[in-house]
């Protein structure tokens, strides 16, 4: 699923997955573990896949020196909100041509998809905020990453709708238990994209749209 803006350009990619819709490269994805990437070279395509599964860091320098870190970003925060607490996600190598070579030879000659590990480092790449705000606690997630993968193991319980946030294609994802908003946007100046996600739990979906409108 693509997420444009207003003027049609492609921010982001979303992929939503639940139980019914296994196949073997979402079966290998689903089975990582947080701090684990794999590069995929499926043999059926002939391309690379590579795959990520960010671990949630503690950052303990507070909210205004995350802000500073990510200043280029240009990312809009919650105004009226407490911070209640921020961890960090750091990203992966991405595979060489070398490495993307050596795969494509060995899939040639098992007929097969060949997996390989990529390697963690100190890039940063997204955050995640729990917050409070008019008595709500709620979870803001934004990645310097655009692509992501949404499981969703009961897909008939929930509802997905398209919507527009902040003038841009946004999803909305919400049962009665959890709700999430997920939209992409960029920055006023640097053009930079980045994806957001609201998420909180036993809330309404009005509540969180309003919430997303209010980010500054």
């Amino acid at each position: 699923m693509e997420i444009k803006s207003e003027k049609g350009e492609v921010l982001a990619i979303l992929h939503i997955n639940s139980n019914q819709e296994l196949n073997a490269i979402d079966s290998l994805i689903r089975e990582l573990r947080p701090g684990m990437g794999k590069g995929i070279y499926i043999a059926d395509e002939q391309k690379i896949s590579q795959q990520t599964n960010y671990e949630a860091i503690p950052w303990q320098e507070g909210i205004d020196a995350l802000k500073a870190k990510v200043a280029l970003w240009e990312p809009v925060f919650p105004v009226h909100a407490d911070v209640l607490d921020i961890q960090v996600y750091y990203g992966f190598d991405n595979l060489t041509q070398e490495e993307i070579n050596e795969m494509a030879v060995e899939s040639e000659k098992t007929g097969g998809n060949v997996v390989r590990d990529l390697k963690p480092n100190d890039t940063l790449v997204g955050m995640s905020l729990r917050c409070r705000q008019d008595e709500h606690t709620f979870e803001l997630r934004i990645f310097g990453t655009t692509k992501s993968r949404i499981h969703v193991p009961e897909l008939q319980q929930g509802m997905i709708e398209n919507l527009m946030i902040r003038a841009n294609e946004a999803v909305y994802v919400g049962n009665t238990d959890k709700q999430q908003l997920i939209w992409a946007e960029v920055g006023p100046s640097r053009g930079k994209a980045l994806q957001y996600e609201l998420i909180a739990e036993q809330n309404n979906r009005d509540w969180l749209i309003a919430l997303a409108g209010s980010l500054a």
